[in-house]
């Protein structure tokens, strides 16, 4: 058993070991590969007998704070082990190999975002040195039913004047649509303390992966003045999203700009054809207390650790121990 960097005769292998890990398709792999698959490079391996045992990627994005390129980081990027190779030690030995490339590479961290939901990943992680830096606070909401009833007779009348929301759902290959989407997630991210800024390549395919379920859709949230509803005049886009409706239940998985997530969440909650329920989760650092002041009804309250960071520089230790606000990322679509 040893470690290698691996090149394209492993291509049909990481192909394999993918799939049968996370389940996503050929297609969608082989894609990625040929897109951030640099041979030799950034995609260690364990090799056990002639074949891989286990891998993860390292793919090198800019890494901002408060709008400035503080340098590159790697993120960690789908690591697995094959089912017969697991408990063995391989990806422990995948992490430190790796940590100790990127650092003498003069990267700045690496991002970790575990999809974990029983915390034991986030547990694996600490013992090579990453932090959780950020959670989310899970809220599930309902509306009143006296406050519902009110405002479907009514909705969304201000005064003299009509205007409305609407959600209306999007193509994400439409390049004007996606632009705008790309174009806000960078504004968004470049303002935050610390956050790796991905590529417009790297998004446009998480994201596209992500609507290849069959119940999620990608929208724009807008406000319209004036009449008739249908009018495509003095619009206000005030978000992309992502989300998905499941037994009367909304799911919002991604929002961009995340101060209109109350807006957004009355709009579904309270028009009469959308439903009664709703699940939002909301950024917060791992150590902040949320607002509590809120429109909305939480009737139920979780919250989650989101992403891991490893520095390997001062700097960005310096920033990561004194971190006071949410990064941006795109917590649910594993990107």
């Amino acid at each position: 058993m040893y470690i290698s960097l691996a090149d394209l005769s492993h291509k049909k292998e990481l192909i394999d070991l993918w799939a049968e890990t996370f389940g996503d398709g050929e297609k969608f792999i082989s894609s990625f590969l040929d897109a951030y698959m640099i041979p030799e490079y950034n995609v260690p391996v364990i090799i056990e007998n002639a074949k891989i045992a286990s891998v993860l990627y390292l793919i090198d994005f800019p890494l901002y704070s408060n709008r400035n390129n503080l340098g590159d980081c790697a993120y960690l990027f789908a690591a697995a082990t094959k089912k017969e190779h697991r408990n063995k030690g391989c990806m422990s030995q995948l992490i430190s190999y790796s940590a100790e490339l990127c650092k003498n590479r003069g990267l700045k961290a690496i991002f970790l975002f575990p999809q974990d939901q029983d915390k034991k990943l986030f547990d694996f992680y600490s013992k090579f040195g990453f932090k959780t830096i950020y959670a989310a606070k899970k809220i599930k909401t309902q509306t009143p039913a006296i406050s519902n009833k009110v405002r479907k007779s009514a909705p969304f009348q201000k005064g003299a004047v009509e205007s409305g929301f609407r959600l209306v759902d999007q193509d994400i290959t439409n390049a004007e649509i996606f632009d705008g989407l790309y174009n806000s997630y960078a504004e968004f991210t470049a303002k935050q303390e610390l956050a790796p800024m991905k590529d417009r390549l790297f998004y446009f395919k998480c994201a596209s992966s992500y609507l290849e379920n069959p119940d999620a859709r990608f929208a724009v949230f807008e406000k319209i003045h004036g009449k008739p509803a249908e009018n495509t005049h003095n619009v206000d886009k005030f978000c992309y999203v992502f989300y998905k409706k499941y037994k009367n239940t909304y799911y919002i998985d991604d929002i961009i700009h995340s101060k209109y997530a109350d807006l957004l969440a009355d709009f579904l909650l309270n028009s009469p054809d959308h439903g009664v329920n709703l699940e939002i989760n909301l950024l917060l650092p791992a150590t902040a207390t949320p607002a509590t002041a809120t429109p909305l009804i939480f009737s139920d309250s979780q919250t989650v650790p989101l992403a891991m960071l490893l520095p390997l520089s001062g700097e960005v230790c310096y920033i990561t121990e004194n971190l006071k606000s949410p990064v941006y990322i795109n917590m649910f679509m594993n990107i």
